[in-house]
């Protein structure tokens, strides 16, 4: 599965946020669950349906090489 634009964005929100965000029953929870096949996430249930995402070694990783300036853009 490919990253998109929004998943980049998703995952950026997150590692602003301390590394885990909380989503309740108000949140469509289909962004997370990508970042979650793409690995880059983990998640646990606190208390149907609130649930804690926190990001994976590799969703860390990859946040920190997004903040990292592209070669060749000024």
């Amino acid at each position: 599965m490919q990253s998109t634009d929004n998943d980049i964005t998703l995952l950026q929100h997150i590692h602003a946020n301390g590394h885990s965000v909380r989503a309740n029953s108000n949140v469509d929870h289909r962004p997370y669950d990508r970042l979650k096949e793409l690995g880059w996430l983990s998640s646990t249930t606190l208390s149907l349906p609130d649930v804690a995402y926190s990001l994976t070694p590799s969703g860390l990783k990859r946040a920190l090489e997004e903040l990292q300036p592209k070669a060749g853009v000024r």
